[in-house]
């Protein structure tokens, strides 16, 4: 009978390393993006607005910043155009866009976009394109696009 009083407590402090691992391993602090200061972003709701002519498209989108810290949008390019520019609010060409870190910045009529000219190829309204942006930070990211 000894024995089994040692046997019982022997699988009771078994099950109390194996518990208390359990209970440590639940309790890691995973530091998030904004906690580490890095650069996250997210573009969303893209769209590529034909001109009456078919020749250019306008590309709007929002651009979610989810990091501590900003970045810069420098360029964009697609393969279905030979042309890619960012343009500023009053249309004109601009080498930049800053993006704030936990901001959320909107490319829209009026304000900065994307044009696209001298396509390879027609767009056709309904059709899925991608848009590749390219940051100073965190480099290129793909747009998913639909042109109207």
């Amino acid at each position: 009978m000894r024995r089994r009083p040692a046997a019982v407590a022997g699988i009771g402090l078994a099950w109390l390393a194996l518990a208390g691992g359990g209970l440590a391993g639940g309790c890691t602090y995973y530091p998030s993006v904004v906690d580490v200061g890095g650069v996250r972003l997210r573009p969303e709701a893209g769209r590529a607005v034909r001109s009456a002519s078919g020749h250019e498209a306008a590309v709007y989108f929002k651009l979610n910043s989810t990091g501590k810290y900003g970045d810069a949008l420098t360029g964009a390019e697609s393969r279905l155009a030979r042309t890619t520019e960012l343009r500023g609010p009053g249309g004109d060409r601009i080498g930049r866009v800053e993006i704030a870190g936990a901001t959320v910045v909107s490319f829209e009529r009026g304000g900065p976009h994307i044009a696209l000219a001298n396509f390879t190829r027609t767009l056709t309204p309904g059709e899925v394109i991608i848009v590749t942006l390219h940051f100073e930070k965190s480099g290129p990211l793909g747009l998913v696009t639909v042109v109207e």
